[in-house]
């Protein structure tokens, strides 16, 4: 009862909004986890010094030329990877974030601030290629969930944002 009122569940409640709370904490645990792996010292191995990058497609150019090197593949992918939660999950925890500008804007502001706490960190990089990876791995996640959404739509699944 609530009130003199009994309590009547609304129906109305979408199958996203009943994910806001798990995907609300699968993002922070996986935000934290990176940012203990980014702001952690690197202890490289010889050959995989990075040293500061504010030349925009620098670090890129060398991925391209190493496609075939573990090291520079793991930094591209994990890159890629770091905040692509933002963008599949982010929508679902926070609906404000519903727009791929937003999700930008977002990726670009966390990112730009683990690259600027980086430079104090010893044996790690600032790097605007790194940037560029994480907010194109933040609309990957998002194109990613806009498809979710089409398929699961197009399904005939009548789910509300």
């Amino acid at each position: 009862m609530l009130g003199n009122r009994p309590f009547v569940r609304c129906e109305a409640v979408s199958s996203w909004s009943r994910m806001r709370l798990p995907a609300t904490l699968v993002l922070a645990l996986w935000l934290i986890g990176g940012l203990v792996l980014t702001l952690q010292p690197a202890h490289p191995l010889p050959g995989q010094v990075v040293d500061d990058n504010l030349v925009p497609l620098r670090t890129l150019a060398i991925y391209w030329r190493n496609l075939g090197s573990e090291f520079w593949m793991r930094n591209l992918f994990g890159n890629l990877a770091l905040l692509l939660p933002i963008g599949l999950l982010g929508p679902i925890a926070r609906p404000a974030l519903d727009r791929w500008w937003r999700i930008a804007l977002v990726a670009l502001l966390y990112s730009v601030a683990i690259e600027l706490i980086q430079l104090a960190v010893p044996d790690r990089s600032a790097d605007v290629d790194d940037v560029i990876v994480n907010v194109a791995g933040a609309l990957l996640g998002h194109a990613t969930l806009g498809g979710v959404r089409r398929l699961v739509r197009s399904r005939g699944v009548p789910l509300r944002q």
